[in-house]
């Protein structure tokens, strides 16, 4: 299963109520690990038994001796305790693995929870499968891949009763890039200030996150691909009015990913719309526009254009004494690109 199904399980089963000895929660996405963990610690105790009852400890400030010693207490007038590490990564892997004979044999009337940011523990070592031999939970949190991100945000919001919609997701996807965390929280934001049932609508994305609807990489892309000139201009003069926001660095990094886009549906020719879509690492929603735009550019269009990207990220570093104005760059640029 993928990281995300994965997720949706372990949290389907807290909010049943049922509950592992052990949860060891490794890997690069950080969000993954810090929602299992907040969920745990909600739903595992009642609030008059926390007290006595849970435990937080910190890797730096830990060992394994001390882990088990607290994990082999029994709980006080509840049915189980709670016993959370963070930061676990700033254990070594040997620290690390004097939890395993615990992990084995795990405490029944104690949860552990080991949480291991940013990196996920070497599949090879054997502590992973000793977690569930002994009945408990290993998640790896993978990070999440560019293109799964609008998926990812449709589901969130899904999931609070909200309708998100493939262009409205993509366009908050570009917007806030692959930090998962920023890009949830605004989601939550958008779902407080849209009523349960209700749709995200762009409007409601320019309003509260900042992002217009007209005026954006996206819309920019969908003027280049269907050659709409004057459109394309007048989005270039909106990067120009405000560069802090639109950087043309990310604008050229954007471009260069696109192009190369249009140059993978021309190389996969005859194929089906969802083989296309893996190639290209999209929503399927949106082959149908990279197919129209393709027609519109072909290759031998295309390797003029990648030369002109190349030449124009160059003369926005400077290289030549020609660093310039970066808006008239990017007028000059889609000048060339669309002619």
């Amino acid at each position: 299963m993928s990281t995300l199904e994965d997720y949706k399980k372990v949290m389907t089963d807290l909010r049943g109520g049922k509950f592992k000895p052990v949860y060891v929660l490794h890997g690069e996405e950080s969000f993954f690990i810090d929602r299992i963990a907040s969920e745990v610690e909600r739903l595992a105790l009642e609030d008059h038994e926390r007290d006595f009852n849970q435990t937080i400890l910190y890797g730096r400030d830990c060992d394994a001796d001390q882990v088990k010693d607290t994990c082999l207490r029994f709980p006080m007038m509840a049915e189980r305790q709670l016993v959370v590490v963070r930061e676990l990564q700033n254990w070594r892997i040997d620290q690390v693995e004097k939890l395993e004979p615990y992990l084995l044999k795990p405490t029944p009337t104690t949860v552990l929870v080991l949480c291991y940011k940013h990196k996920k523990i070497d599949g090879r070592k054997s502590i992973l499968k000793s977690a569930q031999k002994g009945g408990g939970q290993v998640f790896l949190s993978d990070k999440v891949r560019e293109d799964k991100l609008p998926d990812l945000l449709i589901t969130f919001a899904k999931n609070q009763k909200r309708k998100l919609g493939s262009a409205e997701a993509t366009l908050l996807a570009n917007h806030l890039g692959t930090d998962l965390s920023k890009a949830i929280k605004e989601v939550e934001k958008l779902c407080l200030v849209t009523e349960e049932g209700g749709a995200i609508t762009s409007d409601i994305i320019q309003r509260f996150v900042g992002i217009s609807k007209d005026y954006n990489v996206f819309e920019l892309q969908n003027a280049i691909g269907t050659r709409n000139a004057e459109k394309a201009q007048r989005i270039a003069n909106h990067f120009a009015a405000d560069p802090k926001e639109n950087p043309l660095v990310v604008t050229l990094g954007f471009l260069n990913t696109y192009f190369n886009k249009l140059a993978v549906v021309h190389a996969c020719q005859g194929r089906s719309q969802s083989e296309l879509a893996s190639e290209l690492k999209v929503n399927p929603y949106f082959v149908k526009d990279y197919v129209q735009h393709a027609r519109n550019y072909p290759l031998g269009k295309l390797v003029d254009v990648q030369r002109h990207l190349r030449q124009f990220d160059l003369r926005s570093k400077g290289v030549g004494g020609d660093g310039g104005d970066h808006g008239e760059l990017l007028r000059e640029l889609l000048a060339k690109v669309m002619s």
